[in-house]
This record gives structure tokens, sequence and C-alpha cells, in this order.
């Protein structure tokens, strides 16, 4: 199954960043960890690799423009690993799901769903329940794009975390 990764830029970038060179064309193949973007910072080049290998859909910033933390830089396009299913006979299902890690947490149901954020979710491959709601119970865009964000900087921190133990 295909999915879609979104690359943000770095969430720890001190001043706006500009884009000063694209690596990697958008409709190429790319590793996992390969140097995808140049970017100049308070006057040094800083590179962005990739998070996943996949094929690169599309730059999401132009050569010279101006981002910030956790900017949207590009989409790869990624196959997704199959997990499999897990099937878990009626009767053990109270035990199981008793067990934290198996149940989802509670989020209210949104009072309304915006389409675009709903395009959003199924490209990207995300349950929209999985997405927080807004202040006044809508699930947007922004919404989506918060909660992507906040995942991928959880990840970076594991990431970051596992390269400091020699694991990764």
């Amino acid at each position: 199954m295909l999915t879609t990764h979104l690359v943000c830029a770095p969430d720890d970038l001190a001043t706006p960043a500009v884009v000063t060179e694209w690596l990697v064309p958008a409709g190429v193949s790319v590793l996992a960890d390969e140097p995808l973007v140049r970017l100049a910072v308070a006057g040094e080049v800083h590179i962005v690799i990739t998070p996943t290998a996949g094929v690169v859909l599309e730059h999401c910033v132009a050569i010279g423009e101006p981002l910030s933390a956790s900017d949207l830089l590009a989409m790869i396009e990624a196959d997704e690993p199959d997990f499999g299913g897990l099937l878990i006979p009626a009767e053990d299902a109270a035990e199981n799901l008793a067990v934290p890690a198996c149940r989802l947490g509670y989020r209210p149901s949104p009072s309304s769903i915006d389409p675009d954020a709903l395009a959003m979710c199924a490209a990207l491959g995300i349950a929209p329940d999985e997405v927080p709601v807004g202040e006044r119970g809508q699930l947007g865009r922004i919404e989506v794009e918060r909660h992507v964000r906040a995942e991928l900087r959880r990840l970076a921190a594991i990431r970051r975390l596992l390269s400091t133990d020699g694991l990764v």
C-alpha cells in the first residue's frame, strides 16, 4: 500500500531559512536518509534528509523561498509496510482491549469535517478520527497539518534518541 509522507523543515530552526537547492528532483526515487534539499540558515548551509525511501512527489517550497520551522518542504510517496491483520476471538476482545497499547484514545467527534481536510487525510493515509478537532469542534486542514507536524516531531525525537544510542 502506498502512502504520502510529509517532509517538513526541522522544528529547531531558530531563524527563517531559505531553500538554496533541491538535491532530488520531483518524480525521482530516493532512499531513506538521502540528502533532499539544501537550506541556508543564518549564513550556514544545512541539508535535510529524506525520512523514508520512495518517490519525491512534489517540492512544496521554491528555490529562494523563505521558510520557518516545521514548514512543509516536500511530499514523498512510499510503500507502507504490511503489518498484517490480527484477528482477536470475540471472547478475548475485552481482555486484549484492556491493554492500553491496544485501545484507541477517546477523541471527540468533529461537528463538521472540511472536504479539504478529509481529502488530505485520505492522501496521507490518516483516519480523520486520529486528528484532534479544533477549538470549535471542527476538523479542517489546519488541524490535519498540526497533527502531522506533531507526529513528525515525535518521530524525529525518537530518531535522535536512537541515533545517540547508536541504534540507527
